[in-house]
């Protein structure tokens, strides 16, 4: 049997009762065998986008660019403000897309679960989206986990007996699983070529 795909995940909230941490912690139980997801709690220690540090990079954020290559996926519970991605995921975004010669997310599978508000994050996960598409990251838009005024439906570590949440997020785990395939397929495809 092949080595399981390994993701890693985060939080865009520092909340403690974060419906989008929830989400985040309900993708974890229901992942497949074939794919490990590590939760990181230490994002927000990450130090303020400044291009300045690269070249010195401090130690927290040497290991989220390690952490990343070393990812096949990363998760993240993407709330939003004022339609925008919160500080904290913004941040840990903006890093992943450095440095511009080896971008840590490039050729990453990312997918992004959201709760919150009427449009169940739709703003802060398509705009965030695009960016990251561009900068070389595998974006999961379909199907989108984007829920809305469900803060009574779940607690922040998962749980929850709403079908449809769960199976929103199955069926985002599951998308995420064909586009690692896929992303499989193409490196062996290029690499036969080559």
């Amino acid at each position: 049997m092949p080595a399981p795909y390994r993701a890693v995940a985060f939080s865009g909230s520092l909340r403690h009762g974060s419906t989008n941490t929830g989400l985040v912690r309900l993708a974890m139980r229901l992942a497949p065998e074939d794919l490990q997801i590590e939760w990181l709690d230490w994002i927000d220690q990450l130090p303020w986008m400044n291009p300045d540090l690269e070249a010195q990079p401090p130690a927290v954020l040497q290991r989220w660019w390690d952490t990343l290559r070393g990812a096949d996926a990363l998760i993240v519970g993407m709330p939003e403000y004022n339609w925008c991605p919160t500080p904290l995921a913004k941040n840990a975004l903006d890093w992943a897309t450095r440095p511009p010669e080896d971008r840590a997310i490039k050729d990453t599978v990312v997918a992004f679960l959201g709760s919150g508000g009427r449009s169940g994050t739709a703003k802060a996960q398509d705009g965030t989206s695009t960016i990251l598409g561009f900068m070389g990251a595998q974006m999961v838009l379909d199907p989108p986990v984007q829920l809305a005024l469900v803060s009574d439906r779940f607690d922040a570590d998962g749980h929850t007996d709403d079908p449809e949440i769960v199976a929103a997020v199955q069926a985002k785990l599951d998308a995420v699983m064909v586009a690692l395939r896929e992303r499989d397929a193409r490196h062996e495809a290029e690499a036969n070529d080559a």
